[in-house]
C-alpha cells in the first residue's frame, strides 16, 4: 500500500532560526591583564617583603617593652643569644629560596636536609648554650605568653613571605613552603631575645621556638595549595 503525504502545508510554518546570521553577536568580554613575572620583577617583590619584615619586627620591638636586663647584660651573651635562631633562619630561607641546578630549587633529598637542619641547629644550640635561668613565674603560663608573643611578632614575616612566594615553586613544594614557616618564625624567636629575659632552654624552645614548628608543619601542609606554581 502507498500513502501519499502532502508537505505542502509544512511551508506555512515559519522559520525558527530566519535572520540569526544578521543579529550582532554580543563583544567578547576582555580578558584581565596578565602581569609577567619577570625574575627582576620577583627580586624586587621578595626585596620588597625582606624589608616589610624588618620594618615589621621594629617597629614592634619599640611598641613592647624591653627586658629589664637589656642594659647590663653583656654584648656578647646577647649576641649569642640572636645568632641562633638567626643561624636558624638563615639556613632554612636559604633553603627556601635557593635556585637549584636548574632554577626549579634543589633536590629533594638536600632540601630536606636544609629543613630539617634549622630547627635542629636551634634545638641543639639553645640547648647547649642556654642558661639555667630561674624563672619565677609559672613556667606553661609564661611560655604560652611568650608563644602569643612570637606569634605576633612572625605574623607579619609569614603573610609578607606568603605573599612574595605564592605560586612560585615548580617542585618540593611542601618542603619549601615549611622552610619559609620556619625561618620567618626564627626570625620572630629572635626578636623575643630583646624582649623576654628569661633564657632557659624549655622555655627558649617552647615559647620562643616552638612558632617553628607550627610554621613548618602548617607550610608542609598547605604547601601545594599555596605555594605550587
Amino acid at each position: 500500500m502507498k500513502n501519499d503525504f502532502d508537505f505542502g502545508p509544512v511551508a506555512d510554518f515559519p522559520d525558527p532560526v530566519a535572520g540569526v546570521d544578521a543579529l550582532p553577536l554580543p563583544p567578547m568580554p576582555a580578558a584581565p591583564p596578565v602581569r609577567p613575572r619577570t625574575r627582576s620583577h620577583l627580586k624586587t617583590l621578595r626585596a620588597s617583603a625582606l624589608l616589610g619584615a624588618l620594618v615589621y619586627e621594629g617597629v614592634w620591638l619599640v611598641v613592647f617593652n624591653k627586658r629589664d636586663d637589656l642594659a647590663v647584660l653583656p654584648r656578647t651573651t646577647l649576641l649569642a643569644e640572636v645568632a641562633i635562631p638567626v643561624a636558624a633562619a638563615w639556613l632554612a630561607l636559604a633553603g627556601a629560596t635557593a635556585p637549584g641546578p636548574r632554577g626549579i630549587g634543589p633536590a629533594k633529598g638536600r632540601l630536606a636536609t636544609w629543613v630539617l637542619l634549622s630547627p635542629a641547629v636551634f634545638v641543639g644550640a639553645t640547648l647547649f648554650a642556654g642558661p639555667d635561668d630561674v624563672d619565677i613565674e609559672s613556667f606553661w603560663r609564661h611560655a604560652v605568653r611568650c608563644f602569643l608573643v612570637t606569634g605576633l611578632l612572625g605574623l607579619g614575616p609569614l603573610a609578607l613571605a606568603l605573599w612574595a612566594f605564592r605560586r612560585s615553586f615548580v617542585a618540593a613544594a611542601p618542603w619549601r613552603m615549611a622552610a619559609l614557616g620556619m625561618g620567618c618564625s626564627a626570625v620572630a624567636a629572635a626578636s623575643m631575645t630583646f624582649l623576654c629575659s628569661v633564657g632557659s632552654p624549655a622555655h627558649v624552645l617552647v615559647g620562643h621556638g616552638g612558632l617553628m614548628l607550627v610554621a613548618g608543619v602548617a607550610g608542609a601542609l598547605l604547601g601545594r595549595r599555596l605555594g605550587e606554581a
